[in-house]
Order: C-alpha cells, then sequence, then structure tokens
C-alpha cells in the first residue's frame, strides 16, 4: 500500500523547497532529496533567487537534506558560476549533515563553494 497524498507529484513529496527574505538576504531552504528526479525544483528557485537578489546575497539551507546525489552537486556548481558571473553572493549552508557535507567533500567542491554551518553565519552583517 502507497501512504503518499495522491494531490502532491512524486518529486513535490520527496523535495520541499520555500524562499523567504530576510532584511539582507534570499534564504532558499531545502528539505528532502535532491536527485535527477528533484533536481529542476531546486535550480529553478536558486536562479529565481538569484534573478531576484538585485545585490542582496541568497543563502540555500542544505541542512534539512537527506540525500544529494550528482545531478544536486552539479546544480550546486552551476548556481555558483552562475552566481559568480551576476556578482551575487552565493552562500551554502551545510552544517555537519553527513548526506551533504559528504558528497561536497568527495567531489571537491568544497574548495569551490562558500559553505557555512548555520543560516545564522551564512547572513550578511
Amino acid at each position: 500500500m502507497d501512504d503518499k497524498p495522491r494531490d502532491e507529484p512524486a518529486d513535490e513529496q520527496l523535495l520541499r523547497v520555500t524562499v523567504h527574505r530576510e532584511p539582507s538576504a534570499i534564504v532558499v531552504v531545502v528539505q528532502g532529496e535532491v536527485d535527477m528526479l528533484t533536481v529542476d525544483r531546486l535550480q529553478n528557485a536558486v536562479d529565481e533567487a538569484l534573478d531576484d537578489a538585485a545585490g542582496q546575497t541568497v543563502v540555500v539551507d542544505l541542512t534539512e537534506v537527506t540525500y544529494l546525489g550528482s545531478h544536486g552537486l552539479a546544480a550546486l556548481e552551476q548556481a555558483s558560476s552562475s552566481a559568480a558571473r551576476r556578482r551575487e553572493p552565493l552562500r551554502l549552508v551545510v552544517d555537519d549533515t553527513r548526506a551533504v557535507i559528504r558528497p561536497i567533500q568527495l567531489s571537491g567542491l568544497e574548495d569551490v563553494l562558500a559553505l557555512y554551518y548555520s543560516v545564522d553565519d551564512a547572513l550578511p552583517r
């Protein structure tokens, strides 16, 4: 028996992305699994945040991500490159969640991405 609610597509059950504004930043909160089925939702949210940033920092909170696959890693690297081209600060919050930090370390992206261990630390002062 399938316990999933029937009114939500499968990708929305696996990944939830919400966006809110702080005085100094746009915060994208990501919850669930980031894989080839769900990566478009992450990419779209981050792209929209970067489009709306107008000089503000974009913070992507990954502390509630339970799985980060290769498609998710590629999306984060692409978002970082896009932010750099636009001269918009992009900061990723990872805390010590093994599901997130381990793939970033193994891929060598920890030297490329701006990583922070809490949303408070990632917010500009």
